[in-house]
C-alpha cells in the first residue's frame, strides 16, 4: 500500500509540471485571440474610413451630455446591485450596500479581463464577502446572466423598423411567456431526474450542471425582473445619449447602436476590455436603420472608454471599501 501511494505521489508530481505549461499556453492562446477579435473587428468597423474622418467625426459634447450619462449608469449600478440584494435577501441576511458593492467588484473584472474571464469573480465575491454558499453562488450568476440575455433580446424587438407598436408588444409577451413556461419544465426535468446516474460524456455533464444550476437559482419575483428592465433601460437612455452628442445621431439610432454594443458583449468570445467587439455592436446597433453608420467608429470607442472607466472607477471604489481580512473570517465563522 505505501509503494502504491508513493508511486501514484511520484506520478502526480511528474504529470503537475506538464500540466503548468499547458496551462499558460492555453492562457497565452486565448490572449492571443483576444487581440487579434479586437483588432480584426476595429479594422472592419474603420473600412473605407481615414483615420482623419474618423477622429473629426467626434463632436464635443455640451456639459449635460456628461453629466447626464454619469448619473445614468450610477443608477444602473444601483438597479443592479438591488436585483441581487432582491434573490439572495429571500435566503441570506445580506444588506443592499453589500450586494452593490459585489456588484461594482464584479462588473470591474467583466470589464478588464478578456474572453468573460471577469464572471468567475461573482460566485467567489458572494461566498466570500457574503457568506453565501458557492453552489448557490454560481446559481446566481447563471440565472442572472439568462436574465440579462432575455431583456436585451426583448428590448431588440422595440427597436425593430417597421413593426406596429402593437405587433411589439406581442412578441415581447410571448418571449416572455414562452421562457417563463421553459424556466418551469426545466424545473421539473431536475426534479424528476433526481438523483440518476451522471453521463459518460463530459459535455453533456457539464450541459446538465448548466441546467441544475439555472433551476435551482432563487426567483426574486417581479423586483428582480423590475430591477433588472430598469438597470439596462437606464444604461441604454445614458449611453444612447452620449453618443448621439458625440456622433451627432438620432437618440433613436444612439440607443440602437449601445444596445448592439451590451448585446455584444453578452458573446464568450470578447477583446481585451471588450474592444472590438462592442464597437462592432455598436457599428450594427446603428446600421439597424441604415444611417450614419460608417462615422460611428469614433465615438463608439469614446462611449466605450466612458463605460469602462465608469466602471473601473466604481470598482475602485468598491475595493477600498470591501471589509477587511478579519471582517471577512468573522462573516465565514457565523456562516460555517
Amino acid at each position: 500500500m505505501v509503494r502504491e501511494s508513493g508511486t501514484e505521489e511520484t506520478a502526480q508530481a511528474q504529470t503537475a509540471p506538464a500540466a503548468r505549461p499547458r496551462g499558460r499556453a492555453g492562457a497565452a492562446l486565448k490572449l492571443v485571440l483576444a487581440w487579434a477579435i479586437f483588432l480584426g473587428l476595429l479594422a472592419w468597423v474603420t473600412r473605407k474610413v481615414s483615420f482623419g474622418e474618423l477622429w473629426s467625426s467626434l463632436r464635443p459634447p455640451p456639459w449635460w451630455a456628461l453629466v447626464l450619462p454619469l448619473l445614468g449608469m450610477t443608477a444602473s449600478y444601483a438597479f443592479r446591485g438591488l436585483r441581487i440584494h432582491a434573490e439572495l435577501s429571500r435566503r441570506h441576511p445580506v444588506t443592499r450596500r453589500q450586494c452593490l458593492r459585489v456588484m461594482l467588484l464584479h462588473n470591474t473584472a467583466v470589464n478588464l479581463v478578456p474572453m468573460r474571464g471577469g464572471e468567475a469573480a461573482y460566485p467567489l465575491l458572494v461566498n466570500r464577502q457574503l457568506g453565501v454558499p458557492l453552489v448557490e453562488a454560481v446559481a446566481s450568476l447563471v440565472w442572472i446572466r439568462s436574465q440579462d440575455t432575455l431583456l436585451l433580446s426583448l428590448m431588440v424587438v422595440g427597436f425593430l423598423p417597421g413593426v406596429p407598436v402593437f405587433a411589439k408588444a406581442l412578441l415581447v409577451a410571448v418571449g416572455l411567456g414562452t421562457v417563463l413556461a421553459l424556466i418551469a419544465l426545466l424545473q421539473r426535468f431536475v426534479a424528476r431526474r433526481g438523483a440518476a446516474p451522471a453521463p459518460s460524456s463530459r459535455f453533456l455533464r457539464m450541459g446538465l450542471a448548466a441546467l441544475e444550476a439555472l433551476s435551482k437559482a432563487p426567483r426574486h419575483g417581479v423586483a428582480g425582473w423590475i430591477y433588472g428592465s430598469a438597470s439596462w433601460a437606464v444604461k441604454l437612455l445614458a449611453l444612447g445619449i452620449l453618443l448621439s452628442r458625440l456622433g451627432g445621431f438620432s437618440l433613436t439610432d444612439a440607443a440602437a447602436g449601445a444596445l448592439g454594443g451590451e448585446l455584444a458583449g453578452v458573446l464568450p468570445i470578447q477583446g481585451p476590455a471588450g474592444f472590438g467587439t462592442y464597437e462592432a455592436g455598436v457599428f450594427a446597433g446603428v446600421a439597424l436603420y441604415g444611417r450614419a453608420a460608417l462615422r460611428v467608429a469614433a465615438p463608439a470607442v469614446a462611449v466605450h472608454l466612458f463605460s469602462l472607466a465608469t466602471a473601473v472607477a466604481a470598482g475602485a471604489i468598491a475595493w477600498a471599501l470591501s471589509p477587511s481580512a478579519s471582517a471577512r473570517r468573522d462573516l465565514e465563522q457565523r456562516h460555517a
